[in-house]
């Protein structure tokens, strides 16, 4: 069973709880079930591999409160790839509507049907693996930036604009022929083979937040 299907479920009532686990592990869910905010977040510092998966939480819990323990999820590096579901009662749902403003992933107003809860999560662990997979490109994607020389990264937004060799060694004051040089390197390093597919690249890059202009000293 694969680490992203693990739901973390935060319940401080023992038989809310152990129902819902018997309910998602029949559903093929590793569930890591936790009677407080602090045992959980004990749990998920403790990884020694990526927490991968959807936190169900329910809001009124004690000595954290579903809310708090939210706060302190967004705080770690996974909070914002992880979905958050929360468990509401009727009185909670103006509080819960707040946590989705802050980023929470739903929430599921008691009383719910199993089905209504585990389509939830399963919407939820969906959205998961499309975050893990954008967080994993957008790290090969700056490795690769990286990987590239100063005068590549240099001439790389003047290659994706699709200037002509003597206006780039213009504006560097290098030689058409080193520009040429350079150009030839850079579309290797990238793997690609047009300067459509160099704009392609960089739109990924700036995308996920990537400063492709400028370089620093190498």
């Amino acid at each position: 069973m694969s680490d992203q299907r693990t739901v973390y479920l935060c319940d401080d009532d023992d038989g809310v709880r152990n129902d819902l686990s018997f309910l998602l592990r029949q559903h093929d869910f590793e569930v890591s079930a936790h009677a407080s905010g602090p045992e959980l977040l004990a749990r998920v510092d403790s990884a020694t591999s990526p927490v991968r998966g959807v936190f169900v939480l329910d809001l009124r819990m004690e000595p954290l409160s579903g809310q708090l323990v939210h706060d302190q999820l967004r705080a770690r590096e996974f909070g914002q790839r992880c979905p958050v579901i929360f468990l509401s009662g009727h009185g909670d749902i103006s509080v819960a509507v707040k946590e989705i403003h802050k980023g929470a992933f739903d929430f599921v107003e008691k009383p719910y049907t199993d089905a209504a809860l585990v389509g939830r999560i399963e919407h939820a662990l969906a959205e998961e693996d499309l975050r893990w997979r954008r967080t994993k490109r957008c790290e090969a994607l700056n490795a690769l930036l990286s990987s590239l020389s100063n005068q590549q990264r240099k001439i790389l937004p003047s290659v994706e604009k699709g200037e002509l060799y003597k206006v780039i060694a213009s504006n560097l004051h290098l030689t058409q022929g080193m520009i040429e040089v350079h150009k030839a390197k850079l579309f290797k390093k990238l793997g690609v083979r047009s300067a459509a597919e160099v704009a392609t690249l960089v739109a990924e890059m700036r995308a996920c937040g990537i400063q492709v202009e400028g370089a620093d000293d190498q």
